[in-house]
């Protein structure tokens, strides 16, 4: 694992992780250090925020280096699962052609491995509540659309590259879009108004067969 502690403001740290397990797992024990305001692990990376004004710059970075120090890598807790209906192709997919056409597979075999296997969120972004799912098939993997969309629906389920991914908000983009789902992703006047976090884990359910 790279062990650089990367100073990315006056109150804050990065730590570049190897994988969205181990962002999580150490996110979890960096949220247990004295001082410590925030954990949130990403794709790439832990970002930590502390207490500047209680603690020193110093006193925190070796806080950190200590926990990389005893770390061995081992994935906390899987998180909840949610099983996301999805309608695959169509109006709900318009890319979805394209998709199966480009990887020389049919659409049945694209659904059955897309909701095949098991996603982790490995972050929330870009709009309040999209998720970023690690796990996919690597088999389906295509880049983005050379000409982003300007309105796509929420709900969209996308792929860019290795990841699959769901809108939460109406709004551009530029993934492929494969399907719909029903379920909101982002509610603000709910106590909690992310249906994910991060750690989470995703079974895509076809709706339309």
């Amino acid at each position: 694992m790279d062990a650089r502690i990367l100073r990315v403001a006056d109150d804050r740290f990065a730590v570049p992780v190897e994988s969205t397990a181990q962002g999580q797992a150490l996110a979890a024990e960096f949220a247990k250090l004295d001082g410590c305001i925030d954990a949130v692990g990403a794709i790439a990376c832990v970002e930590v925020r502390f207490d500047a004004a209680a603690m020193s710059t110093a006193r925190f970075r070796a806080s950190i280096r200590d926990v990389l120090s005893g770390f061995s890598g081992a994935e906390i807790g899987r998180g909840l699962v949610h099983e996301i209906p999805v309608e695959y192709g169509g109006a709900a997919g318009p890319d979805l052609d394209g998709v199966c056409a480009a990887l020389g597979i049919t659409v049945e075999e694209f659904i059955d491995r897309h909701t095949g296997g098991e996603c982790i969120v490995a972050m929330l972004g870009f709009t309040p509540g999209f998720a970023y799912l690690d796990g996919m098939d690597a088999g389906l993997a295509v880049p983005r659309r050379n000409v982003p969309r300007s309105d796509v629906p929420a709900g969209s389920v996308g792929i860019a590259g290795p990841r699959t991914g769901i809108y939460s908000l109406q709004g551009p983009g530029g993934w492929r879009i494969v399907g719909r789902t029903s379920r909101q992703l982002f509610d603000p006047a709910a106590p909690d108004p992310f249906l994910f976090a991060p750690g989470d884990r995703v079974r895509f359910v076809a709706v339309n067969r």
